[in-house]
C-alpha cells in the first residue's frame, strides 16, 4: 500500500463533523506522491465556526494523525475564492466530507469560478496582459558585427 493511500485512508478516518468542518477536499501531491511533504486541504467551516480557528484546529490534528504539515485554505465567501486553487482542485481533488451546507458553498465557488474563467478566456486576459507588457518592455540594441 502506496504512502497516498495511506495518507487517504487516515483522513478518511478523522470526524470532519466534529472537528466544525462542512466540507473537506484533499488535493495536491498527497494525492500524487507516494512520499508527500504535506497534505493540501480545502475546509468549508460549519456554520458559527471561527474559520481561524478550524485552520489551525485542522493543522493540528493533520499533524498529530500523519506527521504532515497540513496547508489549509478556509473557503468562506464563495465569491472571494482563489479561483484558480478552486478550480485545480476541483479538477484534481477528493472530498472527504461534506454535508448541504458545505456543498453549497463548494458549488457556488466553482460556479463562480468557472465563470470568472471562462470571461478571462472570451477577452484574452492572458495573452492581452502578456502583450502589454511585451510592447512597453525595454527592446535591446542590435549589435552588428562586421
Amino acid at each position: 500500500m502506496s504512502r497516498g493511500v495511506d495518507v487517504l485512508n487516515a483522513l478518511k478516518s478523522i470526524d470532519w463533523k466534529l472537528v466544525g468542518a462542512s466540507l473537506v477536499l484533499v488535493h495536491g501531491s498527497a494525492l500524487q506522491r507516494s512520499n508527500p511533504r504535506d497534505v493540501d486541504l480545502i475546509v468549508v467551516p460549519s456554520e458559527g465556526i471561527d474559520p481561524e480557528d478550524l485552520a489551525m484546529k485542522v493543522m493540528e490534528i493533520v499533524e498529530n494523525v500523519l506527521g504532515l504539515e497540513a496547508d489549509v485554505y478556509v473557503l468562506t465567501d464563495p465569491s472571494d475564492a482563489n479561483c484558480f486553487l478552486v478550480l485545480e482542485a476541483f479538477g484534481k481533488g477528493i472530498v472527504l466530507h461534506q454535508d448541504p451546507y458545505g456543498r453549497e458553498v463548494w458549488v457556488k465557488a466553482v460556479n463562480i469560478c468557472n465563470d470568472f474563467m471562462l470571461s478571462r478566456r472570451s477577452v484574452r486576459y492572458t495573452e492581452t496582459l502578456i502583450e502589454k507588457v511585451m510592447s512597453s518592455a525595454p527592446r535591446k540594441a542590435s549589435r552588428r558585427h562586421s
